[in-house]
C-alpha cells in the first residue's frame, strides 16, 4: 500500500501521456470522418473561424474592466450569511448583551446550522455564564459540546499512540491547524474531522511506513497527506503531511522554519512541536484561501475568524514579518494577501492594515493569480462537481480504463488552452451570468 502511495506521481504521469496519445488518436479519427462527409475547405473555414473566435475572446478579456476589491466584498458577502456576521460580531466581541444574544436566537434554527456554528453557540454559552439561552436549544447545545468532547478525545488518543511510535523512530512531528488551535485553546470547544501533523518531507515517506505497520488502513494519498483510518472505518483520524497545500510548488520551504520556531511541549500525552502564533496565522490564512478555491468546508469560515483574532491579540510582540517571509519563501504571497483582504470585507480591523498594505504583489502578478483564482474556483470545480453528479462521472472516480485515461488528458488540455488570463477572465465572467441567470428562474 505504501509502495502504491509512493507511485503514485509516476502512475499519473503515465495515464497523462495515455491519454493524450489516445486523445491525439481520436480526434484525428475525428476529423478524418467529418472530412468525408464535410468538404476539405469547408473544415478549414470553420477552424479558421474558431481561431478568429480565439482571438475576439482575447481582445475582449483585455477592455473588461476588472475590479477585484468589488469582487472581495461581494465573495465575503457570499462566505457568511446575515446570521453568521451576527454570530461572529457577537463571537469576537468581549461584551454581550443579553438583549443582541436574543435577535440572533429568534432567527437561528439550530437545526439548519452546520456543525461548527452549532459550535460557537455553544462556546457562547458555556463561557458566558451571565446569558440566558432558552431551553429549546440548551438540549441540543449540551448534547453537542458532550460528543464533541468524546469525540476528539478518541482523536486525540490516535494522535498520542502515532505520536509515541514517531518519537520511538526519531521523527519528530509538529501538530497543525484545529489540533493546534485545541492546544492553545483546551477550553475552546472544536469539531475537528481528524487531527492533522507535519513530519519533515524527508522523513515522511518513513513516516507513512512507521504508521501503516500499526495497523491503520485505508490511507487516501494526495501529493501532501496521507489520512489514516482504522481498517473498515472511513472515519477520519490522523492526516500526516509532508508539506502545506498551497498549490505553488514551493511548500517545502517552509518546514525547516516551521519546526525552528515551534515549541516543544506535551500534546495529548506525547512529546510533540507546537508552531508558533505567527506561523499558526499563516497556516490559518493559507488554509482559508484552500477552503475557499476549493469551495469546502465553508462553515469552518467563523472558526477561522475566532482563531486569528485569538492568536494576534495573545502575543504583544507579534512578528508580522514571520507571515510575510513564510508567504515569500513558499511562493503564497497571493494566498496569503487575498485572505487577509476577504477577512478584512467581513471584519474590517481584525488584520492590521498595515500588514495587509505591507505584502508585496505587483498589479499585475495579483491580477493574473486572482483571475486564475476565480476560474479554477468558480468554473473548473463547479464542473468537476457537476460531472461527479453524473454516471460517467461516477465511474471516473473508481474505474481506470481508457476512457479515464482521455478524461484526464482533456482536462489537463482544457487547463494548457485557458492558461492565459484573458482567456479566464471573460470565461469567469459568463460563467457567472449564466449561473446567476439560472439560479433566478
Amino acid at each position: 500500500m505504501t509502495n502504491s502511495y509512493r507511485n503514485a506521481d509516476r502512475r499519473y504521469i503515465d495515464i497523462k501521456v495515455t491519454g493524450t496519445a489516445l486523445l491525439i488518436i481520436l480526434v484525428s479519427c475525428l476529423f478524418f470522418l467529418l472530412s468525408l462527409i464535410i468538404p476539405f475547405r469547408t473544415l478549414l473555414w470553420i477552424l479558421g473561424g474558431l481561431v478568429i473566435l480565439f482571438f475576439i475572446v482575447l481582445a475582449v478579456g483585455a477592455i473588461i474592466p476588472f475590479h477585484p476589491d468589488e469582487i472581495i466584498l461581494k465573495q465575503g458577502n457570499e462566505v457568511m450569511s446575515d446570521l453568521d456576521r451576527k454570530l461572529l460580531g457577537m463571537a469576537l466581541s468581549d461584551d454581550i448583551s443579553q438583549t443582541e444574544l436574543d435577535d440572533f436566537l429568534k432567527g437561528w434554527d439550530i437545526e439548519a446550522s452546520p456543525i461548527k456554528t452549532v459550535m460557537l453557540v455553544a462556546y457562547l454559552m458555556k463561557t458566558r455564564p451571565a446569558l440566558y439561552f432558552p431551553a429549546a436549544v440548551t438540549p441540543r447545545l449540551n448534547g453537542v459540546l458532550s460528543f464533541c468532547r468524546f469525540q476528539n478525545l478518541k482523536r486525540e488518543a490516535h494522535f498520542s499512540k502515532v505520536g509515541e511510535a514517531l518519537r520511538k523512530e526519531g521523527i519528530p512531528f509538529a501538530i497543525l491547524k484545529g489540533g493546534a488551535m485545541k492546544v492553545y485553546r483546551p477550553d475552546f470547544p472544536r469539531w475537528m474531522n481528524d487531527i492533522d501533523m507535519i513530519v519533515p518531507s524527508n522523513k515522511y515517506e518513513r513516516a507513512v511506513d512507521v504508521v501503516m505497520s500499526m495497523g491503520y488502513d485505508k490511507p487516501m494519498a494526495t501529493d501532501h497527506s496521507v489520512d489514516l483510518h482504522l481498517p473498515g472505518s472511513d472515519e477520519g483520524l490522523i492526516d500526516i503531511h509532508k508539506h502545506l497545500e498551497m498549490f505553488t510548488g514551493n511548500e517545502d520551504s517552509l518546514n525547516d522554519r516551521l519546526f525552528a520556531r515551534a515549541e516543544e511541549r506535551d500534546i495529548f500525552s506525547t512529546r510533540g512541536y507546537l508552531p508558533g502564533r505567527e506561523d499558526m496565522v499563516f497556516i490559518s490564512l493559507v488554509n482559508f484561501y484552500k477552503n475557499i478555491s476549493k469551495n469546502q468546508t465553508r462553515e469552518s469560515s467563523l472558526t477561522t475568524f475566532y482563531d486569528i483574532k485569538y492568536l494576534l491579540a495573545g502575543k504583544a510582540d507579534f512578528d508580522y514579518s514571520i507571515i510575510k517571509e513564510n508567504a515569500r519563501i513558499t511562493g503564497g504571497e497571493f494566498q496569503v494577501l487575498y485572505a487577509s483582504k476577504l477577512i478584512d470585507a467581513v471584519v474590517p480591523g481584525l488584520i492590521p492594515e498595515s500588514f495587509v498594505d505591507s505584502i508585496k504583489l505587483s498589479n499585475k502578478e495579483f491580477k493574473r493569480q486572482f483571475i486564475d483564482f476565480l476560474f479554477r474556483r468558480d468554473v473548473l470545480s463547479n464542473a468537476r462537481d457537476m460531472v461527479k453528479e453524473t454516471k460517467v462521472g461516477a465511474s471516473l472516480q473508481k474505474d481506470w480504463n481508457p476512457f479515464v485515461f482521455i478524461w484526464v488528458a482533456l482536462v489537463e488540455g482544457i487547463k494548457i488552452c485557458f492558461a492565459s488570463p484573458l482567456l479566464k477572465y471573460p470565461a469567469w465572467r459568463m460563467y457567472t451570468v449564466i449561473s446567476n441567470n439560472n439560479k433566478l428562474s
